[in-house]
This record gives structure tokens, C-alpha cells and sequence, in this order.
């Protein structure tokens, strides 16, 4: 090696190990980033407790008119209250980003009032006394960036279209009308909104009266009877086709979007049958006037269940041909189920939020089993299981030290909290449990509850204590780990089980202590023989006297304990367990796939096409996949003609991850028979894996033009544009976004937004996707705006920051979501540059060694010349 060579060397490993620190450097950024930005006025450090409420807030009546055009609100708020316990010298109202027009008092002397970045403060002279009710009127105005959603043509929705919709869990409705935004305040309420003929509103209770102003617009009155909380105050305003019904003397009905009202049947199929098992299975009678779902474009949600009238995200609505693959008969119920738990009864404070949601998901799981069975009902209970086990912290249920009540909505509140229920109830029976439940509501009914509310009722009327329980359940977190081993004495004619607790024992997991149900089954014995323990210690041996060695063995074989259990049966055992219950099946399934072997392959190939349930089958296929042996990817190949759509659309996922020529060929001929929209588009995406063939490269072109319902088709073509990294592939979906990107759903869009710019970033010339994402900044609709800006940051065009830089001051007073993703996105741009400068600096260094280096060579080369000239001069 020269010198030269040697200089390079040093230099570029130098360039090397630069490049590399600055980009873990980014790394950390990315992974932590959000620890950077400034606090929400929401992000308060410290445990959070109740709310004092001084006032006891009677009755709220909005009167407001929305402005389609300029997304805005005019309105007033008429607030009745009254002290509770002392004198009230000021009355504080959450309010944020409103324009407070006027206030005026009604039984009180208004002395002033202030606005604060958070707060409406009003204060009195003298106090209003104890007992002596008072309203105050609110005239303002708002351009609401949260709490109220417009969704209009100048945002790029169809006309026929026009929505306006509010969201006000958890503390939202602060941005679109001053009120009590917690939920330990309850209150009657009315809603008049003045829209234009044509359209309809929908809010809570019973619609008083419609009337025609003189402006034209027709005011239509909704009015609430019985109290609820601030968040559940609902309205929806715009064009919908609606669909009616009754339950009994319950008015039903569904509202879609003109466009969507080809979908609307599907969405209502369960409705109706929903409330009448729940009237039912809960024993208390739907509470509310009337029970009205609200399909809403782009919902920041999936569903919202204001009280008698859910709001539910549009894009979830489906047409017939996606088969068994969409169903919304479970978020129907989850909503509906709010109807008793969170809305006639609501959780006093956010650490108590799994009152309102795991009792929801509870019960969208007890009618499952109404509607398809027991075994689909297992089946969501594992599903709901393995959420948990995914989490990787240890935070209780009923946890106080969040910093933002957003962060309660996780699988605590949800799965986790519908398996203490599944698990008290397996505990008290289907009966002593229903009439728990039915107490706890009707004891409580119309008012805030504590998780040590619902302990109460079940202690009472069981007699049973569930201190240590709701302990360990609810105000500590993990759950129990436990590997489970297996003997068979066959002198002593017993079996051994040896049950170790295996999770890490800290200040916040505890060592469990539960019922741990066995059932053994036996020749000889018609029917299987149950054991229950009781598991409490670390490890301990259990011994069950049978007659004979059991040709079965199932832990907790009901499906009663969330617990993460490792036991492995003799192999005899596991190949009958492959018959046996839904869960039993699914263990199985699971436990082939560590054995990697031609008889595990074998087995598993036999239940991917013979077991009798479509989840069996699909965990079959993924057990296929962790072996990924030849055998195993042929039994996969060969098993794409699945009745069942969601067995089949396993199956081609599975597919999907083995780069391999036969997995390639089997998914292009199922391409080519494939009728199902949503499987089609899973098969195109794993087009992705193959760059450089000249017949994928045009079918996805081909794809890319299509048109489909809400483009799943043209967007699945994208995606394995992107994924190619095939920069030719720009032009033709720059195009089909100018042409109709609009007819992509936002999230859609934003992906392709994210495929362009990552396709064009190695591009000299970049302008012209720069140019249409920054179009795009001042787009109305939020998340467009975030996908433009992120797009921009990928693009890694340092033209870009010119118009980065200035949304990076917005003010912040909330979580900006574009201005974060501004932030990231001028932080790469600055980096992108910095690294740029550093090897053109690096290469400036390079080459002045270089002319240094062919300098010194010249001049060995000539004081090696010399001596060899003289030597030869001599010899002359």
C-alpha cells in the first residue's frame, strides 16, 4: 500500500466512524425525541388526583353556528350552577385558543372575568352563597384545532359530503366551548345548532324542535335529560344518508356520509341484536332517549360513545366483497356497551379509565360468544391476552403518575381491564356476577364511581373478600409468568407438576397468588377429572393420584387465568391436545413450532388445511413460518385455497416473508385468481421483495392506476414501489396523486406522500416532488400537513428548510403535531447538511494530501533519478 493509498485509509475510516457517531447520535433523537419538545399545557408533572369541584355545574346549553366555509364557531354557552359545601368567589371554566366575546351573569354579580392561556376565570362580588343557583351567558368564538373537526370541500372532501363532528374525550371540548372539562362533574345539557337546510344534526337525548330562522338556516334543538359528563356532550352537523329502526319503543338509527350510503346496511347489521343482549345480560334497560351512530370522515378515533349517540370513523365502513375480513359488529358492541359503562356510569378521574373501557371490551367479548360461539369468544380473549403480554412496562391498571390523561388509553384500560372482569366473573359464576353488575349500576347510576366502588358491590353480595385480588390485579401491574413441568409416577400412580412463578418480583409486580384449574383426562374415565390449586409461592410441587397416566393434561383449560404459562406435555400429549379446545389447539399449534422438525412440519401442514377453525389454521401458518424450512414454505405454498378469508390472508402474510422463488410464484398465481380486494392488496405489497422483474414492475403499474374501493389497490401498489427503492417509479405516482389523490383516504395518502419522497431523496433533480409536497403544508387537513412535512425531511432537499423553519415557532400552548414533525424534519435537514459540508471538507483535505503526496512522489522520483544518471555519466 502507498502512501497515498495509506492516507486514504486513515482518512475515509475517519469519515467512517464521524458518519456513524452522528447517526446514533440521531438515532437516540429519533427514539427519544419526543422528551425535546416543549410540555403541553395538559403534560403537568406529578401524580394526578381528582379535581376539586367547588360548583356543581346544573345545566349547560350551548346555542352555536358553524361556518363550513371557514371552519369556524360562533356561539353561547349558558353555564347553570350553584356552590357545593362554601361561598363561591370565582367560577374557573377550561377554555383554550377562544375568543371570549361577552359575559354576563344571571343571580350573581359578575365583577370581572379574565382569560388565561387555560382558563375562563369569572369572578364574583360578593361570593354567591351557599345553595343559590346562578348562570352565567359566554358569548365567543373559536377556529378550534381540537374538540371540533370540519370536514368540507376546501379541505378536499365531496361536497355532498360536508360534516362538522366534536370529540371531546378526554379533555377536549375546552377548544371549542368553555365548559367543566373533567369527568367527575355530571350535568343535563342541550345542543341548538343552526346549519343550513338540508343538513342534519345529531346530539344527545331527544330532538326538541326544528325551526327556520331568518337567515335561513334551520336551528335544530337536541336536548339531554339526564346527566352526563362534559366529554360525552356530542354534535355532528353535515349531509348523511340515514338508515331507521326500532328496538321496542327505542328509536335506532345510522347516519353515513352521502357517499358511504352503499355501506350503511353493513355497518347496522348487529346493532339492534347488541342492545337487546345486553338489556339482557347486564339486567338494566338501555338508558338514554334514542341510540343514533355517526359515520365521520377521518374520525381521530375509531368510535366515541357519547350518550345516545356514538360517533364512528367512516373509514371503517366496508363493502361485501372483503367477506370475513371486516366485521364491525365488535366496535358496535364495544360503543354500545359504553352506553351502561362510562356514560350511566363514568370513571371519577382518568386512573380509574378501565371502568369505562375494559368493562366495554368485556362485553364486546361476551357477545361474541352470543354471536359466534364459544370458541370465537376464547379466541378474542386470546387475542386481548397477547396485547398484554406484547406491553413492556409494569404499570398498574389504576395508575396515577401519567402525564397526559391520553396515555390511560392502552391495553391496561382495555384488554387488561376485560380480563379482571373475565377473571371475577370466572371466580363469582355467570349469576352471582350478573347481579353484581347489575347493583353496581343501578346503585351508582347517573354518577362517578372509583374502582373501590365495584370491589364494594362484589364483597357485599359474594361475601367474598378481593382485597388481594384487586391488589394484584388492578393497583400493581405485570401478570404471573409460570413454567410448569410435568411427571408421571407410574409405581405411585400420581402425576407431579412442579409450578414455578417466573416474572420478575419488584415494588410494582408482586408474586401472584390464584386458582390454578387442571384438568386431566384418562383412559378408562368417561369423563376428564378437575383439580384446582392454589398458587401462591415462588415454586411448589402439586401430586394428583390417578388411575392411570393421563392421555391429556390442560392447564386451565377453560381459559379463566391471564397468565404468560410455559408447559411443555409429552409429545403424545401434544399431538391429542392438537384435538382437543380452541385454546388447547392454538398452545399446540405454538409448541410445534419450537420442535422445527419433518413431523412438527408435517402436523402443522394438516392443521393449516383440516383444523375446523380459521384462527387454528392462521397460527398454523405462522408456526409454518418460524420454522421456515423448505418443507414448511412448500406446505405453504400449496395452502393458499383457504375457504376462509382470514386463514387465507395469513397465509399469503406468512408468504410474504420468505424471499424465495417458489413463495414469489405462489403468490402471483393467487394474484391471478384472488377476488378479494384486501388480500389482493396484501399480495401486491409483497411485490415489494421483487425488484428487477420486468413483469412485477408492470403489473404494479398497472395496479398503480387502478381504481378501488377507498384505492386499497393503487395504495398496496405504492407501497411495493417503495419498498423496489425505485426511483423511475416517481413520475407515475407524482401523477396519480395530482390526478386523484384526494380519493385516497388521509392516511393513505400520507403514505404516499412518505413513498415519493423517499423514492426522489437520491435524485439530482427533486423540484418537482419538493414542490408538490410543500403545496401541501397549508393544506386543511392536519394530517396531510404532517405528511407533507415529513415527506420534506425525506426528500433531504436543504431547499426545504426554508419553509420548515418558520413551523417550528408555532406557538405551544398543546401538542402540535406538525410542528414536532417540522422539528424532526429541519433536525435531519441540518444534520443531512452537516454531514454533506464534513465530506466536502474531508474530500478538500483528501486532495490537497493528494497534490501533497504526487508531490513528494515527484521528488523521490527525482532524488532517485539522480544518483542512477550519475552512475551512468560515470560509466561513460
Amino acid at each position: 500500500m502507498n502512501i497515498w493509498n495509506r492516507l486514504c485509509f486513515v482518512l475515509a475510516l475517519t469519515v467512517c466512524l464521524d458518519t456513524r457517531g452522528l447517526a446514533v447520535e440521531h438515532g437516540t433523537v429519533c427514539r427519544e425525541g419526543a422528551s425535546l419538545f416543549p410540555a403541553s399545557a395538559t403534560d403537568k408533572p406529578g401524580r394526578k388526583y381528582m379535581r376539586d369541584r367547588l360548583a356543581q355545574i346544573g345545566h349547560l346549553k350551548l346555542d352555536v353556528t358553524p361556518d363550513f366555509a371557514k371552519r369556524t364557531i360562533r356561539g353561547t354557552a349558558t353555564l347553570t350552577f350553584k356552590p357545593i359545601a362554601i361561598p363561591l368567589p370565582k367560577l374557573e371554566l377550561d377554555a383554550v385558543g377562544l375568543t371570549i366575546v361577552g359575559v354576563t351573569a344571571q343571580g350573581v354579580t359578575l365583577k370581572e372575568h379574565e382569560v388565561t392561556e387555560e382558563k375562563l376565570v369569572l369572578a364574583f362580588d360578593p361570593p354567591l352563597g351557599v345553595g343559590t343557583e346562578a348562570s352565567v351567558i359566554i358569548s365567543y368564538q373559536a377556529e378550534p384545532e381540537r374538540g371540533l373537526y370540519f370536514r368540507t370541500p376546501e379541505m378536499g372532501y365531496k361536497p355532498g359530503d360536508t360534516q362538522v363532528w366534536s370529540q371531546g374525550e378526554p379533555e377536549l371540548h375546552r377548544y371549542w366551548y368553555p365548559g367543566y372539562d373533567y369527568p367527575n362533574q355530571r350535568f343535563t345539557s342541550e345542543v341548538i345548532c343552526h346549519v343550513p337546510q338540508g343538513m342534519k344534526v345529531v346530539s344527545n337525548g331527544s330532538l326538541e324542535s326544528q325551526t327556520k330562522g331568518a337567515d335561513g338556516l334551520i336551528a335544530w334543538h337536541w336536548k339531554q335529560n339526564q346527566p352526563h359528563p362534559n366529554y360525552l356532550v356530542a354534535l355532528a352537523a353535515g349531509y348523511f344518508h340515514t338508515i331507521e329502526d326500532k328496538l321496542g319503543a327505542l328509536p335506532l338509527a345510522l347516519l353515513v356520509p352521502l357517499s358511504e350510503k352503499d355501506q350503511a346496511v353493513n355497518a347496522f347489521r348487529d346493532t339492534k341484536k347488541i342492545i337487546d343482549f345486553f338489556q339482557r345480560e347486564i339486567g338494566v334497560p338501555f338508558a338514554w332517549d334514542k341510540y343514533h351512530q355517526v359515520y365521520c370522515l377521518d374520525f381521530v378515533a375509531g368510535g366515541m360513545e357519547n350518550t345516545s349517540c356514538t360517533f364512528v370513523a367512516a373509514g371503517l365502513l366496508f363493502r361485501d366483497d372483503v367477506g370475513q375480513l371486516r366485521s364491525l359488529h365488535s366496535l358496535d358492541a364495544h360503543e354500545t356497551a359504553h352506553q351502561w359503562f362510562g356514560d350511566l356510569v363514568t370513571c371519577r378521574d382518568w386512573s380509574h379509565l378501565w371502568l369505562n373501557e375494559g368493562f366495554a371490551s368485556y362485553y364486546t367479548v361476551l357477545y361474541e360468544e352470543q354471536k359466534n360461539g364459544v370458541d370465537s369468544m376464547r379466541h378474542k380473549l386470546w387475542q386481548e391476552a397477547q396485547k398484554v403480554f406484547e406491553s413492556l412496562d409494569s404499570k398498574p391498571i389504576v395508575w396515577r403518575d401519567y402525564a397526559d390523561p391520553q396515555l390511560q388509553f392502552d391495553y391496561r384500560s382495555y384488554p387488561k381491564g376485560a380480563w379482571v372482569l373475565h377473571m371475577i366473573r370466572a371466580r363469582l359464576g355467570p349469576e352471582l356476577y350478573r347481579k353484581c353488575i347489575q347493583t353496581y349500576l343501578e346503585r351508582h347510576r347517573n354518577g362517578n364511581v372509583g374502582t373501590d366502588d365495584l370491589q364494594d358491590v362484589m364483597e357485599e353480595l359474594s361475601g367474598l373478600s378481593f382485597d388481594q385480588f384487586f391488589d394484584q390485579w388492578l393497583y400493581h401491574g405485570g401478570v404471573p409468568e409460570l413454567k410448569i413441568e410435568y411427571s408421571w409416577d407410574a409405581a405411585a400412580k400420581q402425576v407431579k407438576l412442579t409450578v414455578k412463578q417466573t416474572q420478575k418480583v419488584t415494588s410494582e409486580v408482586l408474586l401472584y397468588r390464584f386458582d390454578l384449574p387442571l384438568r386431566f383426562f384418562v383412559k378408562g374415565h368417561e369423563k376428564p377429572l378437575d383439580f384446582t390449586v392454589v398458587v401462591s409461592k415462588t415454586e411448589e410441587d402439586f401430586h394428583f393420584p390417578l388411575a392411570a397416566a393421563p392421555e391429556l393434561l390442560r392447564v386451565d383449560p377453560d381459559y379463566t387465568l391471564l397468565a404468560k404459562i410455559d408447559f411443555q406435555p409429552p409429545p403424545d400429549m401434544l399431538g391429542r391436545q392438537l384435538k382437543s379446545d380452541v385454546i388447547g389447539r392454538m398452545i399446540a399449534v405454538q409448541l410445534l413450532a419450537r420442535k422445527k422438525d419433518a413431523d412438527a412440519v408435517k402436523q402443522l401442514a394438516a392443521v393449516l388445511m383440516g383444523d375446523a377453525f380459521h384462527a387454528v389454521r392462521s397460527e398454523a401458518a405462522k408456526a409454518l413460518k418460524t420454522i421456515a424450512t423448505p418443507d414448511a414454505r412448500a406446505a405453504l405454498c400449496v395452502s393458499l385455497k383457504q375457504d376462509d378469508a382470514r386463514a387465507r390472508l395469513s397465509v399469503v402474510e406468512v408468504l410474504a416473508a420468505f424471499p424465495h422463488p417458489d413463495a414469489h410464484e405462489a403468490l402471483w398465481k393467487q394474484s391471478q385468481v384472488e377476488m378479494n380486494p384486501l388480500i389482493l392488496s396484501a399480495i401486491i405489497k409483497t411485490w415489494g421483495a421483487r425488484p428487477g422483474d420486468a413483469i412485477v414492475s408492470a403489473a404494479l403499474r398497472l395496479q398503480l392506476a387502478s381504481s378501488s374501493y377507498k384505492q386499497s389497490i393503487a395504495s398496496a401498489a405504492i407501497s411495493a414501489l417503495r419498498a423496489q427503492d425505485d426511483a423511475s417509479a416517481v413520475p407515475p405516482i407524482l401523477e396519480r396523486l395530482q390526478e386523484t389523490g384526494l380519493d385516497f383516504p388521509s392516511n393513505m395518502l400520507a403514505q404516499a406522500f412518505d413513498a415519493v419522497a423517499f423514492l426522489a431523496r437520491n435524485d439530482k433533480d427533486r423540484e418537482q416532488v419538493r414542490l408538490f409536497l410543500v403545496g401541501h403544508l397549508n393544506h386543511p387537513r392536519e394530517e396531510l400537513r404532517i405528511a407533507a412535512v415529513k415527506g420534506l425531511g425525506t426528500l433531504r432537499d436543504p431547499k426545504s428548510l426554508a419553509v420548515l423553519q418558520p413551523l417550528t415557532t408555532t406557538i405551544k400552548l398543546f401538542k402540535n403535531p406538525v410542528r414536532e414533525a417540522a422539528e424532526k424534519s429541519v433536525h435531519a435537514l441540518e444534520a443531512e447538511q452537516t454531514k454533506t459540508q464534513e465530506l466536502k471538507d474531508v474530500w478538500s483535505k483528501l486532495q490537497e494530501l493528494q497534490k501533497k503526496s504526487e508531490g513528494m512522489e515527484k521528488q523521490l522520483d527525482k532524488a532517485g533519478k539522480k544518483p542512477e544518471t550519475a552512475k551512468a555519466t560515470g560509466k561513460r
